[in-house]
This record gives structure tokens, C-alpha cells and sequence, in this order.
């Protein structure tokens, strides 16, 4: 019997900008059993308040769905009442979590208080497979999902994975299973974000590029170094899987890196003053001097090297 308890979350947005949120699913569970769903549309914040039709062809939501539904500051409240202080479970959690603290901001609110996992990077410590999307993980778990991006089958598919997860390692709760897998909970503040990662403290190892990779990915044969921490992945995570795509990560910044990819920032650890990281603000020195760095947020990242 499990004794989890959480509340799982899809957002979908209305264009490109992570804090235009149109709608959201929910599913909570109690004591290891789904208890309750439910849906919301929302108006994004006024300042980014338009619908992209590549978003709207993708989940179906459109402009005139939303007129008259409450802006997303209005929904924030509804929503962690919904979730009942339980810690929220998302597939790609930098996304949905990132929805939640963009929103926010964009609102002129303060960012929630939240603790999170995420099933991306369960389901990576878990199934050995070609892509780890929602479809692919949802099929390995046994659950069914007929409509990805349907805000509530994506959050009740979601929920199951997670709850095929804790059965597949024998865990109890949370603590066991961050124990089983080896990883820690995310957690969202107004001021950091810690994402749902690997938790361990081995020497990094730098592997070297794939040379039968397919040449035309947009990654092959360029030099990409990491800075602040990855929310869906640890960093040895993320050297390997450039590395698999024919790039070669580094450890740091030089005149030979093209990417540079942008993990969340400890503000303890950065300079005084300073609102960039020290292999960040080197990138903008290089920048300055024409080399052609791309900085890379995480989400940006995740497209590129999704299968």
C-alpha cells in the first residue's frame, strides 16, 4: 500500500512565451489511489495574452475558448487548493513548474512555495527507451493515453506513470523513492528553483563525441558547455546525451564552445552583484568579441535534442 500522496499538472499555453498558460489539468492522489480531476482554462497574463497557431493546433484551445475565463492570478488560487499542499508531479517539470514561477511574475505575483517530482526524470531511471515523451513512458508504464496535450489526460497519465513508477521500485512515498532512484525533490520559490535531479555527488565524466551520429543534427560536431543546475536531468545526464548526438560537452566555456546551455541559478553561488554566472558572463565576453555563442535555456535545449 502506498502512503504517496500529490497532485499531477499539465499546463498548456497559448504561444511560445512559458507564462501564457490557456489551460491546466489536474490529478490528485491520495494514499496511492486517484481521487479527483478536474480541468481549468485561464486567460494568460495580459502582457503575453495572444494565441499562436501553432500552439492552438496542438491542443485545440482557442482565444474565443478563454474570453470569458478568469486571467491565470485568478486561477493560481483554485489551483493549489486543488492540490491540497501536496507536492505537484509533472512530465517535464522544468516546463510546467517554469509556467507556474513565468505566470506569475508576468502577474506581478509572487511565485508559490512548491515542492515537485517529475516523471521525465523517473521514467529515465526506470525504463530503458528510444524517446522518454509522454506517449513513449505512458505506453512502458501500461497506461493508456489516447490525446497528448489534452491538458487532462496528460495530468492523469502523468499521475498513473508516476503511480506505475512506485510500483515498479517497491517505494512507499516520496523519501523511498528519491532513496530508490537516487534523486531529490525539486522545489520552487519566489527566489530559486531547485529541479527534480539526480542526487549524486560522483566526479563528472566528459565523454567524447559520438563520431556515427547523424550528421544533420542541429548539435553534431559543436562544443556545449552547462552552467546552474538542469531540472530534468543531472549533468552527467545531459553530457551523455549531447555526447550520443556527435557533440562534445565541456566542462567550461572557451573560444571553441557554440552552446551554452542555462540551468538554474543558486544565487549563493553567484558574485556579489552579479546576475549571471561566471561561465555566463564569460560566454558574454567572448559574444562581445564575435564569437558565436547560442545560450541555450533549458527548455530550448530539450527541443533540440528530443528524438
Amino acid at each position: 500500500m502506498s502512503d504517496l500522496s500529490y497532485c499531477a499538472i499539465d499546463f498548456e499555453t497559448a504561444n511560445e512565451h512559458r507564462g501564457s498558460p490557456c489551460a491546466v489539468g489536474l490529478t490528485r492522489v491520495e494514499a496511492g489511489k486517484v481521487t479527483e480531476s478536474v480541468v481549468y482554462l485561464m486567460r494568460p497574463p495580459e502582457e503575453v495574452d495572444h494565441f499562436d497557431e501553432f500552439n492552438v493546433a496542438l491542443h485545440g484551445i482557442t482565444a474565443a475558448m478563454v474570453r470569458n475565463q478568469p486571467r491565470f492570478a485568478e486561477r493560481l488560487p483554485e489551483i493549489l487548493d486543488f492540490a491540497k499542499g501536496y507536492p505537484l508531479v509533472a512530465h517535464n517539470a522544468a516546463f510546467d513548474l517554469g509556467v507556474i514561477a513565468d505566470a506569475s511574475r508576468l502577474s506581478g505575483s509572487e511565485v508559490p512555495d512548491l515542492e515537485f517530482a517529475c516523471t521525465l526524470v523517473l521514467a529515465r531511471k526506470t525504463y530503458d527507451l528510444l524517446s522518454y515523451r509522454l506517449p513513449f513512458v505512458a505506453k512502458a508504464a501500461g497506461v493508456k493515453i489516447d490525446h497528448h496535450h489534452d491538458p487532462a489526460e496528460d495530468a492523469r497519465a502523468a499521475a498513473e506513470i508516476l503511480l506505475a513508477i512506485v510500483g515498479h521500485h517497491g517505494a512507499r512515498d516520496f523519501a523511498e523513492l528519491c532513496a530508490t532512484t537516487s534523486c531529490k525533490m525539486g522545489r520552487l520559490t519566489d527566489s530559486y528553483r531547485q529541479g527534480f535531479i539526480s542526487n549524486g555527488s560522483q566526479k563528472l565524466q566528459i565523454p567524447g563525441a559520438n563520431p556515427d551520429a547523424d550528421p544533420s543534427h542541429p548539435l553534431y560536431g559543436s562544443e556545449i558547455a552547462f552552467t546552474g543546475t538542469l531540472l530534468t536531468m543531472s549533468r552527467q545526464q545531459a553530457f551523455e546525451v549531447v555526447a550520443q548526438l556527435g557533440a562534445q560537452p565541456e566542462a567550461t566555456v572557451t573560444k571553441r564552445t557554440d552552446f551554452l546551455v542555462l540551468g538554474q541559478q543558486d544565487p549563493s553561488r553567484l558574485t556579489p552583484g552579479a546576475a549571471l554566472s561566471a561561465k555566463a558572463q564569460k560566454a558574454e565576453v567572448l559574444r562581445a568579441k564575435g564569437q558565436k555563442i547560442e545560450l541555450l535555456g533549458e527548455d530550448d535545449f530539450l527541443r533540440m535534442i528530443a528524438p
